[in-house]
């Protein structure tokens, strides 16, 4: 069982790693990037429980943060994942996941996610953030993230449960 889960979490939080990095960074759309990793990372809580998407969230992070175009400090999007991954497993009862709590879950997560990446910035002494930017890419990233949940978050939810149903929570 924990194979599996180990399994399923390496594979899709490495898909999102190397989507985002390598197609999605590429596209020229105004604003932000879409914010892969955070939707996906939203999905494996949402199907797997806040354990595991702390741990989705801490390898992702790592991820993205040894990447080559790396522009925050090593370590600033493990943590700001970490957090999201387990405050959405805890936060969300699984009677109450509806589309809309869904798609609520990962706009505010994707807009979070910019915002106290750029607050933990600013606190560690980076000088890339722009503070008057900081706004807009929040809610581009957030509607971003709103577009590429429906399709990742059933996905992963269809993997979880066909894969390992005893640990999706229904």
């Amino acid at each position: 069982m924990i194979w599996r889960q180990a399994l399923i979490i390496g594979t899709f939080t490495l898909l999102a790693v190397l989507v985002e990095l390598t197609l999605l960074t590429r596209l020229g759309i105004p604003g932000a990037t879409p914010d892969l990793v955070v939707v996906t990372v939203v999905a494996i809580a949402l199907a797997m429980g806040p354990v595991q998407g702390a741990v989705a969230g801490f390898v992702s992070g790592l991820l993205l943060d040894l990447a080559p175009p790396g522009d925050t400090l090593v370590g600033v999007n493990a943590i700001v994942y970490v957090a999201i991954g387990f405050i959405t497993g805890v936060v969300v009862d699984p009677r109450d996941r509806t589309v809309p709590i869904m798609m609520g879950i990962v706009g505010l997560s994707t807009g979070a996610a910019v915002l106290v990446i750029s607050g933990l910035d600013t606190m560690l002494g980076s000088d890339r953030v722009d503070w008057e930017q900081v706004p807009a890419l929040a809610l581009t990233s957030a509607l971003y993230g709103l577009i590429l949940a429906p399709g990742v978050i059933l996905v992963v939810s269809w993997v979880v449960r066909k894969s390992t149903p005893e640990v999706f929570v229904a």
